[in-house]
């Protein structure tokens, strides 16, 4: 399953739990299942990192001096700052649905302000909070950095680089994903291009052998194999497909299939309405359906059934892709053309399109295989999906 696990009690060590929290720390979520102290500590080293990179540039330009009271004041507000800053990011995550969460982190110019103006007015917010409460504490009239023209000027000067310096590289990763992404596009259809022979002309081959003892069931087999053609090569024109697009190329590929195995093959399509207009990459669908008929109820003598359902849950479209054939008793078949590669394939791209958000689940019993497709809606589906 393509999902980012928090660490095992197992392997619940120190650098494990820092390293899974620091994966999602720069990430809105609404729901958070890291240690509370692991954040906590990340927090803690971006409050002391800052206040003495600033330093260390006012001691270089000739405005402030390194004492010790200055330093731990400094500190002091820092972390001020950095809790301030996380307590109104996290505030944001529990008041917003996970959709809204996920367009934001999704780029564009409102994104780069939300990532960046909320960190400066904290800032500011910050410095005078912290010298209000430290001047009540210590009875004296503390003043902050930014009341004069040069202290202000210079924190103008450090943000301004900080949010370019921010969407430099926010730029440079969002075009790095991208360039996977096609990447991963290409391999797919690379992928197709070596197994869509092999289907074609056996499909060509069972028309053929049906002509002239069973016209119907060739005339049949054509029209449901045209169907399936003109709704896969639909749909590979374009970066993503409905739902409803893709079930179709399914039911066409079931029905074609129906007529080569016979009474051995009976399935089912479910879905609902609202979940046919969502969005999708195209041919995900078929090669789990293609997996449940290879490896599941084409080697079972008596056949079986295939069962496909499409839901909408929460924020995520789910899709399961279930068989009654052989489960655990299926053997490899070696002879067959991109066995493995085609769900391994799957998750690539799921993982490339989506991240943590999807995920694939393969799960093999005696009562045969289940394989559960989870993707998060888009934000320009949930109109459609109301």
């Amino acid at each position: 399953m393509f999902k980012l696990n928090r660490p095992s009690m197992k392997t619940n060590s120190f650098s494990a739990e820092m390293r899974y929290a620091a994966r999602r720390y720069f990430r809105l979520y609404k729901r958070r299942n890291e240690a509370g102290w692991a954040r906590a500590l990340i927090t803690t080293g971006i409050g002391l990192a800052f206040p003495s990179l600033f330093l260390i540039l006012a001691v270089l330009f000739g405005s402030a001096t390194v004492s010790a009271p200055n330093l731990a004041f400094s500190w002091l507000n820092g972390l001020c700052i950095a809790f301030l800053i996380h307590g109104v990011y996290r505030l944001i995550e529990l008041t917003q649905p996970q959709a809204r969460l996920d367009a934001i982190q999704q780029g564009g110019w409102r994104a780069g302000l939300f990532f960046s103006l909320i960190p400066v007015a904290c800032i500011l917010l910050g410095m005078v909070l912290f010298a209000q409460g430290l001047g009540w504490w210590m009875q004296l009239q503390v003043s902050t950095p930014l009341e004069s023209t040069r202290g202000l000027s210079q924190f103008l000067f450090i943000s301004l680089v900080g949010v370019l310096i921010g969407w430099a590289v926010d730029h440079q990763v969002r075009r790095r994903q991208a360039l996977e992404l096609q990447a991963t596009e290409a391999r797919l259809l690379h992928l197709q291009a070596q197994i869509e022979p092999h289907f074609l002309f056996n499909s060509l081959a069972a028309v053929q052998s049906l002509i002239k003892p069973a016209p119907d069931q060739a005339l049949a087999m054509l029209e449901h194999f045209t169907d399936h053609l003109r709704a896969s090569l639909a749909a590979l024109r374009e970066d993503s497909c409905l739902l409803g697009t893709e079930l179709q190329a399914v039911r066409s590929y079931l029905a074609l299939m129906q007529i080569r195995m016979g009474d051995r093959l009976r399935f089912v399509v479910e879905a609902e309405p609202a979940a046919e207009q969502l969005r999708l990459p195209p041919l995900l669908l078929q090669p789990l359906v293609e997996n449940a008929i290879v490896h599941g109820i084409e080697p079972k003598d008596e056949g079986g059934e295939v069962r496909l359902r499409a839901w909408i849950e929460g924020t995520s479209l789910k899709v399961l892709v279930q068989d009654d054939g052989l489960g655990p008793l299926a053997k490899p078949r070696r002879s067959q053309q991109g066995h493995g590669i085609a769900l391994k394939n799957v998750r690539e791209r799921l993982a490339a399109r989506h991240g943590a958000r999807a995920s694939l689940d393969l799960h093999i019993d005696e009562a045969g295989c289940r394989a559960l497709l989870s993707l998060p809606i888009q934000p320009k589906d949930q109109g459609s999906a109301a």
